[in-house]
């Protein structure tokens, strides 16, 4: 087991800036709502002018109509009142016209937002289902899962609002400045006098904004996985008592993502209080150098208003953005970790061009086949020299101790890993010259694992083959002895299935997979420990089934009870990865030899 430090490495990528790259491949998924995103951005520089428009309203009532009443220049006259109420009647058409712009907005982003999150949550699906087996070997399922879910929704605040928000901030900072200067040049540089303080800040909150939430994502990707694998363990964990120890190992890894999130948290929370406290620095400075200015006649009381109001639009696109930034450093953490997932190469794919795999006979040959996986050592072999031919409609046995090899050769067969040399070859194709589904297609497998999916138990059984009509699957299970199992159950073959077959006896599991493969109706079927989780008499049925079965097409069967394989054409003894003896039960109990020692053991079993 791969221990928390090893995921560290993994996971903490040594990210040293925000790359433009990585934003820019993550805003690429917004392409199919190219034509929203731009309508988006329109209705967002809109409603932008529309709330810088709004200070200079106030400052037009105040200076041409209201000012002078004040000051007692002239009484309240007509036209006065008149002007007030066509001022106030703008001002609130103008926010009206703004609040129109802005649900328009909202809904645009969240359409492109959500659309982009799911179209990239699918991408990962599908690549998760094209990795090589060798991928998962060496991967916790936790950090795969989280891949897929946690990190695509920490994406939504980028990928909704990021654009929007970037907009409408730079728009009314640079707005708002230009509206500033144009009021009075020497009030706004005073203001500006915070600036370097504050860029200052930001370059403190970059850095260490970054660091923060890279250690975050980190240490919640392993709280995931260690979550995860206790759930698949659950059983192991209980029938040895680790309750105990594993809490204590989770409650550690807990502490250390809270002491990081706290880490982060602190830092934004120290970032935002100080730009507020220089807002307020700057509203000081209004306010005294301002009013002075009034009180001199330099400045107009509603210029003053206005300004006032400006600054307040002035800090709180700052505010804005260093949020925004505080999600794009979560985001980018997360989208970092994504993209090495659909960067990852499966190891066995289609090459291009390769053609389908024809209909087949079942002649297979394995040549000269040598193997190892990615986790074993570059001097240990898993596979050393196989050599072997199997005529079309053969029973092929495959025995020998654990760790022999077994099922590193039908791994290979079903072309879930690739060989480092050597070549398997069906009706004289080689398998990695054409197409893997094609492959698939006429190939069957049932394994010790059992795996059902959700659904009822006729998806599960036309799994391999959907085009099936139900007929035929009757008639497979019938068959199989499977029929008079499902028609038990309380709604037969339309009976739910719980998440891996939970409402089922293993047995069931087993019975159900079998029947599986057979509706598949493969050229080549492998059934690697298929009866393990069967009572002997289940068994003796199944065998029974599977002997006609095997007539009509190439098998491969990997037992420990040996006496499921005595019939079997031919019967390859593995050990150490080469194989030791090959023939008939019969040829191989008089040489007396490797075979011969096996079947005396499990007899005495």
């Amino acid at each position: 087991m791969a221990t928390h430090d090893d995921i560290a490495l993994d996971e903490e990528f040594a990210q040293t800036a925000l790359r433009e790259s990585l934003l820019r491949r993550l805003f690429s998924y917004t392409r199919p709502y190219r034509s929203l995103f731009a309508i988006n951005l329109v209705l967002t520089i809109l409603a932008t002018g529309s709330s810088l428009f709004g200070p200079k309203l106030i400052q037009v009532g105040i200076d041409r109509y209201i000012s002078p009443t004040l000051s007692g220049a002239s009484e309240m006259s007509q036209a006065a009142v008149r002007g007030i109420g066509w001022v106030s009647a703008l001002y609130l058409g103008n926010l009206l016209f703004g609040w129109g712009l802005s649900v328009w907005q909202v809904r645009s982003s969240i359409t492109i937002g959500q659309g982009a999150m799911n179209d990239l949550r699918l991408a990962v699906f599908m690549h998760i289902q094209a990795l090589s087996l060798n991928y998962f070997d060496r991967t916790h399922q936790g950090r795969i899962i989280a891949r897929a879910d946690s990190d695509v929704d920490s994406l939504d605040r980028v990928l909704t609002w990021g654009a929007g928000q970037a907009l409408s901030s730079l728009v009314t900072l640079l707005g708002v400045l230009v509206l500033m200067v144009s009021y009075d040049w020497r009030l706004s540089l005073a203001v500006c006098s915070v600036l370097p303080p504050l860029a200052l800040l930001t370059a403190w909150f970059h850095r260490s904004g970054r660091e923060a939430y890279r250690k975050v994502r980190g240490s919640q990707s392993k709280l995931t996985s260690a979550m995860a694998e206790n759930i698949c363990g659950v059983r192991v964990v209980q029938a040895f008592g680790r309750e105990e120890e594993n809490l204590g190992r989770f409650e550690s890894l807990h502490t250390d993502f809270i002491a990081r999130w706290v880490d982060s948290a602190r830092i934004f929370h120290t970032y935002m209080p100080t730009v507020n406290l220089l807002a307020g620095l700057s509203a000081v400075i209004v306010l005294g150098y301002g009013g002075y200015q009034v009180q001199q006649g330099g400045m107009t009381v509603g210029i003053l208003a206005a300004f006032i109001l400006y600054l307040g639009m002035f800090f709180g696109p700052i505010q804005a953005l260093g949020d925004l930034y505080n999600a794009v450093l979560s985001a980018a953490a997360s989208a970092e970790r994504i993209f090495a997932l659909l960067d990852t190469v499966p190891q066995v794919q289609d090459r291009p061009d390769s053609p389908a795999l024809p209909s087949v006979s079942g002649l297979v040959e394995f040549q000269n086949v040598r193997f190892r996986y990615e986790t074993t050592s570059p001097e240990v072999w898993v596979l050393d020299g196989i050599s072997f031919g199997v005529k079309p409609g053969s029973m092929v046995a495959l025995v020998g101790h654990t760790g022999s090899g077994k099922t590193s050769i039908i791994s290979l067969l079903a072309r879930f890993y690739e060989p480092q040399e050597g070549h398997i070859r069906i009706d004289g194709f080689d398998i990695g010259t054409h197409t893997l589904k094609s492959l698939h297609r006429q190939i069957g497998i049932v394994t010790q694992d059992n795996f059902l999916f959700t659904g009822t138990l006729m998806d599960n059984l036309k799994l391999g083959r959907p085009e099936a009509t139900d007929e035929e699957v009757r008639t497979a299970a019938m068959a199989l002895g499977t029929h008079s199992v499902i028609d038990r159950m309380p709604a037969g073959y339309a009976t739910e299935v719980r998440e891996r077959g939970g409402n089922l006896s293993a047995g069931e599991r087993q019975l159900i997979t079998v029947t599986r493969a057979m509706v598949a109706d493969p050229k080549i079927l492998i059934l690697d420990e298929a009866t393990s989780a069967v009572d002997p008499q289940t068994e003796r049925v199944i065998q029974r089934a599977l002997a006609t079965v095997f007539e009509r097409r190439t098998s491969f069967v990997i037992a420990h009870r040996l006496s499921t394989v005595r019939h079997a054409d031919l019967i390859l003894v593995m050990e150490k990865g080469r194989i030791v003896e090959q023939g008939t039960h019969s040829d191989l109990l008089a040489a007396g030899n490797v075979y011969a020692r096996l079947y005396s053991e499990f007899v005495r079993e």
